[in-house]
């Protein structure tokens, strides 16, 4: 038998998916659990393993709060470091949904801090007792986000917050869970650090009864391609694959 091109390209793709591990369709790929729990997410989330050869994870300590950037373990990040901004009647830097029972904050990050090649991944997850009240939290979040503008400074407190930050932000979904992906250059006071720039992405996703974020920060040199949404996107499908 003499297939067509077409045919035998058809078979080939098939033939190398089959040999791929974690190869599957859309629709195998498309959320379809009713509901979620906090196990379920912890068995889900992104690791070290995930990040490759350099990256170590951890559970965040529950009693340690940073001074830097605290972020409540039952609130979502809208616009980073906003509240030590120069920005006039500055809103909150993060939305705390009510009912929202947080799964826990884990980080996966480079095994040595000089590596720069492994960025720095927190996630966390807030379950909800039922859909509506979820739906309900996404929408502060969304309205959270509406409000941060597109272009602040900071010019006081710890060095490694100092600078400007320029922010944008576009609606994303993936195997059918809905939010947003959010992205901010961070670069640093003249003098302070000329050769690195902050490139971060936070991918907060919505399904069913429950809210993901990731925060992936990492150093790009200046004048490089900011990619840090892209590499978040691929780190939560990782996460959302496992969680079904």
């Amino acid at each position: 038998m003499i297939l067509s091109s077409r045919a035998a390209v058809a078979l080939a793709l098939a033939a190398v998916c089959a040999a791929v591990t974690g190869c599957s369709s859309a629709a195998d790929d498309t959320a379809s659990k009713p509901s979620y729990t906090a196990d379920d997410v912890k068995a889900a989330y992104y690791t070290a393993k995930d990040a490759g050869e350099g990256a170590r994870d951890y559970w965040y300590d529950r009693d340690f709060h940073s001074h830097t950037n605290y972020v409540p373990p039952s609130a979502i990040q809208t616009c980073p470091y906003v509240h030590r901004s120069d920005t006039p009647n500055a809103p909150s830097n993060v939305v705390q949904p009510v009912g929202g029972q947080p799964v826990g904050q884990f980080a996966v990050e480079p095994a040595r801090a000089t590596d720069t090649s492994v960025p720095y991944v927190t996630q966390n997850a807030l379950v909800f007792a039922s859909t509506p009240i979820a739906d309900n939290a996404m929408k502060e979040v969304d309205a959270g986000l509406a409000g941060c503008p597109g272009s602040y400074a900071v010019e006081g407190g710890p060095p490694i917050i100092l600078g400007a930050y320029r922010v944008t932000s576009r609606p994303l979904e993936v195997f059918g869970w809905k939010g947003y992906v959010q992205q901010l250059a961070h670069t640093y006071p003249p003098g302070q650090d000329d050769i690195y720039y902050e490139d971060i992405a936070i991918v907060v996703l919505h399904r069913a009864n429950l809210i993901l974020y990731l925060d992936l920060t990492q150093k790009k040199i200046v004048g490089d391609r900011a990619d840090s949404a892209d590499q978040a996107k691929a780190a939560m499908e990782k996460a959302l694959r496992r969680l079904g």
